[in-house]
Parts: structure tokens; C-alpha cells; sequence
């Protein structure tokens, strides 16, 4: 199975969670990028059209675990407007934005992607991947709209 989407995101949505990453700090954030659908020539995109932030239920430097009340909410929200949910984000704060060990083990299932906003307070970083189903993160890119 190959990457199951491509990604299109606007630098004001980025900045969105990596503000919401410094709001965290030092904690871990987290969180979902809702959106739609498209194809476009042959590729299929998510086009994100809103950021909702979770509740990090762990409050950890280390880790995240949504609380499972800001999930519903927004899982509730998404079937509302007709949109999904195509990517689960959440912070390093101080270190890289590549998927750990623990990030991995708490994945099920390989139809979203996994966004992390690295090294918060340093020189931020964004890192895209997708799990595959022997639990191995492949890097993926993402498209920058800039609406006008």
C-alpha cells in the first residue's frame, strides 16, 4: 500500500499548531487537521480547512494521549459539516519531528497521516508521515496553499 493521500495545507495553519505547540510548551501538543477530499488530474489530496486542538489528557513532555472528550467533540464536528479527519498532529518540543518508537506503538490503522511540529522554541521544524501497516513511518511531503 502506498501513501494513501498528498497533503494541502496554508501557512496559516501550520502556524496555527506551531503556535499551539509554544502555547503547550514544555508539553507535548496534539491535535487533528479536518478537511476534504479532492482529486486533482490523478492524485488524491486532503485539503485541510481547519485545525482543532486536543487536549494533551497526559500533560508530558514525552508523550500525548488525547483526552477522549476533545476527540468525540471534534469527531461530532467533522461528521456535522461533512468532513474527516485526515491528520493527527502533536509536538517534540525540543527535539526533531520524527516519529519515536512510542509514537508508533500508539497507531492503528494507516489512513492518516501524522504531522509533528519539531524543536518548538528553537528553529521549528515540520515533519509529514504515514504509517504503514509493518508500523513504518515514511516520510511524506506536503503542498503549501497560499490562498489569495
Amino acid at each position: 500500500m502506498s501513501i494513501p493521500f498528498q497533503l494541502l495545507v496554508t501557512e496559516g495553519f501550520l502556524n496555527e499548531m506551531l503556535n499551539h505547540a509554544i502555547e503547550e510548551f514544555p508539553y507535548e501538543c496534539c491535535g487533528v487537521l479536518g478537511g476534504r477530499f479532492e482529486t486533482r488530474e490523478t492524485e488524491k489530496i486532503g485539503v485541510v480547512s481547519k485545525v482543532y486542538k486536543l487536549e494533551n489528557s497526559l500533560k508530558s513532555e514525552i508523550e500525548f494521549l488525547s483526552s477522549a472528550e476533545s476527540m468525540l467533540k471534534v469527531v461530532k464536528e467533522l461528521r456535522q459539516i461533512g468532513e474527516e479527519m485526515l491528520v493527527v498532529y502533536h509536538s517534540h518540543p525540543v527535539s526533531f519531528p520524527k516519529m519515536s518508537k512510542k509514537d508508533l506503538d500508539m497507531i492503528d490503522g494507516t489512513n492518516l497521516l501524522h504531522l509533528i511540529v519539531g524543536n518548538v522554541k528553537t528553529i521549528p521544524e515540520f515533519g509529514l508521515w504515514w504509517v504503514n501497516e509493518q508500523k513504518k513511518a515514511i516520510p511524506c511531503t506536503f503542498i503549501i496553499d497560499n490562498p489569495r
